[in-house]
């Protein structure tokens, strides 16, 4: 099994042009001196008729990559499990593997799907019935350029000195479309994702996405973003996207019920339903509240979102969704996890 940490970026802004994008990011100086490579996803979910896999917090994806839409490259299967979510930071569990060389469709290994933890977890009746209901869910198409780049950290040790180590971090540039029940929402996002320096301390780890990310912000409007595609898939299965409470004094379940409320916000097929673009804000503003009255110092990023939802209509421009959006969004995470 191996163990994610990643840090999910919704671009804000309808891509238009995706040569601009790679343009610009081909600026950022991380990224200067490496080539991204191309590929085509075209991935599966899979679930239960009662959505027994959604209801544990797992998602079982097929997966077939190549060139382009018309490939056929070999199937992976996945199977994630939930862990640590904190408003775009992610930690969770995940078993990958191939299929047998040669096998199309939508045909699923059951016996290596069997044999994982979580479904050993099952007693043997509920296992093999859930393995026997399983059917395609919905689906997720999309283009990935990916980067893979060893960012630079400094230690500081009061005794040796600074030293510099390098971090690896995989980043990818999503764009597609996630499809379910005849309808779809555009998938625009960024993923940065850790892929070595196990060995140093987590905090010394994280600080590298933040860094790479701060890079981002300031040449793209961009804002952390929760909702994994499978779980906006579902949401777009069942017309139906389940709010996170406001009743918490703490504030990084604040801050991630915002940013829940704004990737639903994205998403939503009314346009001119302004739900979300208010739930966000109601979260927002108790937030800043929570962080002027313990005169935390991310309160000054919290009062900046709250002015920029406050300003706008809502409406499907989302004039909100700015460059110093997305810098105050990822600061005042950045904060609170600190």
């Amino acid at each position: 099994m191996a163990q994610e940490i990643e840090l999910k970026l919704a671009l804000s802004q309808p891509v238009i042009d995706r040569d601009a994008i790679l343009e610009t990011l081909a600026s950022i100086a991380e990224l200067a001196t490496v080539a991204p490579r191309r590929r085509w996803l075209a991935n599966t979910y899979f679930d239960t008729p009662e959505h027994a896999l959604e209801r544990a917090r797992m998602a079982l994806r097929l997966r077939q990559s190549g060139e382009d839409a018309d490939s056929t490259g070999a199937l992976r299967q996945t199977l994630k499990t939930s862990g640590e979510s904190h408003g775009g930071l992610h930690s969770r569990g995940e078993w990958e593997w191939e299929l047998p060389e040669g096998q199309t469709g939508l045909g699923l290994d059951l016996d290596g799907l069997r044999n994982l933890p979580p479904l050993q977890a099952l007693e043997d009746g509920a296992r093999e019935q859930l393995l026997s209901a399983l059917a395609p869910s919905f689906s997720t198409d999309f283009e990935r350029h990916a980067w893979q780049i060893d960012v630079k950290a400094t230690l500081s040790d009061e005794n040796v000195g600074d030293e510099q180590v390098t971090v690896g971090v995989e980043m990818a540039l999503d764009l597609g479309a996630v499809k379910a029940s005849g309808r779809e929402v555009a998938i625009q996002e960024i993923e940065l994702e850790l892929t070595g320096g196990e060995a140093l301390a987590p905090e010394v780890r994280e600080g590298v996405l933040w860094q790479l990310a701060d890079s981002l912000a300031s040449r793209l409007a961009l804002r952390p973003a929760d909702a994994s595609k499978a779980k906006r898939g579902a949401a777009l299965r069942d017309g139906e996207w389940h709010e996170k409470t406001l009743d918490t004094a703490d504030p990084g379940a604040l801050l991630s019920a915002a940013i829940d409320a704004l990737d639903a916000h994205a998403d939503r097929q009314a346009k001119d339903d302004l739900k979300w673009h208010a739930h966000a804000l109601a979260a927002l503003s108790a937030l800043a509240s929570r962080l002027a009255a313990s005169q935390h110092p991310g309160h000054i990023h919290a009062v900046a979102l709250v002015e920029a939802l406050e300003s706008s209509d809502g409406d499907a421009s989302q004039d909100w969704a700015t460059r110093d959006f997305g810098q105050h969004s990822l600061s005042l995470l950045a904060t609170l996890r600190g």
